[in-house]
Parts: structure tokens; sequence; C-alpha cells
């Protein structure tokens, strides 16, 4: 079958993930940057429950020079099984011209079923995966048919997954030691480090190591993923404490069984709670430095700071990993004026090397517009 992956905010990354988790995927087609066509056999189910990245995952039914709506209508009867009334809404993507084409469709279904028929109209041409969850569009309660165009081809397709944004918030805002004003690694940006570090290797069978831990976000994600070993720790005490109570909240609330480490440590040194050579992947969020208000600037003493601190870290956590081990790390970038921190200069005679995120980016930017620091995402490999 024949899938698109409609990616978040953050395309890149988010194409950046699938394909360092599915590498069988990277000849897929991008259309508008946040679509991406490819033929696969993976249960739908399953890539949502995977991905972190991925807002919507479409079924492509259709590819011609105009839709056929007959057939289009039976598609969406079809679909809505579970209940009498046939429930269905369309988002249209770069295709104006079909515009009215829910309207049409509302004709055609009502011609051919004798079922009860509602429309679901969107004041936006693309309908959210909120509404589709509000409204039931799902098969096989009811039926989201996205047109997508691509040059002079219509594709169309329905929707079969959504982003669960329920659980996504509540990871976030309901788990204790959270603290937004010491910034907070998004759950999802987490979720997708560990895919981009991981890649097909199984992650059940690897030691996940997180030497700048926070509230344990990323070590929580691993959990979540199925990761049954995870260590992490932190230079603050707090953070160590905010750490534990985090994990201990997200082992009761969706009964993880991971053999879990947490010390206070300061990332700058050779961890001795954790054996030379036993670590196969370090996923982590740095210090990021102090928070920027607007207007300021980190100064040229506080930049050279911080990449001292990130190239003392990777040759202290060098004894720690494992051969052929693998680190991702979002390290910040000041977004007014842009600028990036020296990846050479960390990575300078130390024993890691880039590892490029996408055939054509060797890392990936991930900020917000109201954002003065942003993340830099690298991957590195030890060699």
């Amino acid at each position: 079958m024949q899938l698109i992956f409609q990616f978040g905010t953050f395309h890149a990354m988010s194409e950046a993930e699938l394909i360092s988790r599915f590498p069988q995927f990277a000849g897929g087609k991008t259309i508008q940057g946040r679509f991406f066509v490819v033929e696969t056999n993976e249960s739908p189910a399953w890539l949502m429950q995977t991905l972190g990245g991925v807002v919507k995952i479409l079924e492509v039914i259709s590819s011609s020079n105009a839709p056929d709506l007959e057939f289009l209508a039976t598609e969406i009867i079809d679909s809505c099984q579970s209940r009498n009334k046939i429930s269905f809404g369309v988002s249209v993507i770069n295709a104006p011209e079909f515009a009215k084409i829910g309207l049409e469709l509302k004709r055609y279904i009502q011609e051919k079923a004798s079922r009860p028929t509602r429309f679901v109209v969107s004041k936006t041409p693309e309908l959210s995966s909120a509404s589709i969850k509000l409204e039931g569009l799902l098969p096989p309660d009811g039926c989201e048919l996205v047109v997508l165009k691509d040059s002079s081809m219509v594709i169309i397709a329905k929707t079969v997954q959504i982003q669960s944004f329920a659980e996504w918030s509540f990871r976030d805002y309901e788990r204790p030691g959270r603290d937004a004003k010491r910034g907070m690694l998004p759950p999802k940006l987490a979720k997708m480090m560990i895919n981009i570090a991981t890649k097909t290797r199984d992650i059940t069978q690897l030691h996940i190591y997180d030497p700048f831990c926070g509230s344990g976000t990323v070590l929580a994600e691993a959990a979540l993923l199925g990761a049954r070993r995870i260590t992490g720790s932190d230079i603050a005490k707090f953070a160590v404490d905010d750490t534990k109570k985090g994990l201990a909240w997200a082992q009761k609330q969706f009964d993880l069984t991971a053999e879990i480490t947490i010390f206070q440590h300061d990332a700058t040194s050779t961890p001795r709670h954790v054996k030379p050579g036993s670590v196969d992947l370090i996923v982590a969020e740095t210090f990021l430095g102090r928070p920027l208000k607007t207007g300021e600037q980190l100064t040229s003493t506080e930049k050279q700071d911080l990449t001292s601190l990130y190239h003392k870290a990777l040759t202290a956590l060098t004894p720690v990993l494992a051969p052929n081990g693998v680190i991702v790390l979002a390290i910040p970038f000041q977004t007014k004026p842009f600028e990036l921190l020296p990846l050479a200069e960390i990575i300078a005679d130390t024993a890691f090397s880039i590892d490029p995120i996408l055939p054509e980016h060797e890392t990936v930017l991930y900020m917000r517009e109201d954002q003065r620091t942003g993340r830099q995402i690298v991957r590195l490999v030890k060699n």
C-alpha cells in the first residue's frame, strides 16, 4: 500500500526521524515539504506509535488528473461502518480548485446511500487532528479525505491514523518536576532524537544514557519506546530528584518495566557508575546556557564556555560508549541574530565524527518562532 506521512511543524526533523528509523523509506517522495509518500506494508497504527514527528498517516486511494467522485463516495461509505450516520470531512492541500469537492461528494453519497450524511465543514482548508478526533472521522466511525495536488496529479488519500495529541499533552504537562522557567525538552523532540539515534536497531536490547537528564524526558520516552535499560545523570541534585519523580510517575502511568539507574554526576568527567563500553546510545539535551530575554545575546565568553563544556563531555563519555555507539545531542544556537556554535571545535580531537542526519543536512535545527535559543540536533558516531 502507499502511505503518506504528514509531518509536524519541524518538517526536516520529522523527515530525519522517519528515514533514520526506517531507511527503506529514504526513496520516498516529498510533497509541499510536509507530506512524504512511501510504499510499505507496515501497520499504520504501529508506525504512528513508533514515531514522534508525524501528525497524520494517510492511505492513498487514488492518483489521477481528476478525482472520480463516484468512486470516492463509495470509499467514504465503506469507511463508515460502525454507525448508522455517514460522517466525513475533506482537507484540500494546494488545490483550491477542489475547494467545493466536499459538497459534491455529499450529493453523491446521498444518492448512493440511504443513511443520514454529515459533511464536517472547517473554517480552514485543512482539518486538524483535534477536529478529526472530535468529529469521529477515522474508520470505522467516519472518514477524512485529503486532496493533495502534486504538479498536475491529484492524490486522494484517507486518514487512517492521527497523533494522540491528548496523550502527548498529558505526558508533557502532567508529569511532576516540570519547570518551564529552566527550559523543558518537549517529549516529542526527545522521542524523535531517540529514533534518530536508534536507527534500525532493536531498542529493547540497547542501553541508553542521558548525562544531562534534567527532568528525565529522554529517559521516559526511551522507556515508552521499549528500552529496558536506561541510565541518567545530572550535575544538579534537583534535576536528579525531578528525574526520579518523573520516571516513577511514568512507570506508574504507563506500566513501564525498564531497569533505571539515576545518579548525580558532572558530565565533564567519566561516570564511575557506568561500566566501560556498556552504553549503546547517548541521547541528551545539553545545558543550553542562560535563558535569553528579548534583545539579549550570549557573550563571547559564554559561547566559548558552552563549546568547552560539550567538548569535555564528549571526551569524558568516550570510555562508556560501545565501539558502535551513537550520540545524539541537542545543543543551543542563537536565533536573533542567527549563530551556531562551532561543531568542528566541539568534536575536535575527540573519538567522534558527525553522521549526517539527512543526505543534504549534517544537522537539523529545531526552534519555535518566539524562542531566542533554538536547538541544533547533531548525530555523532564513535570512530
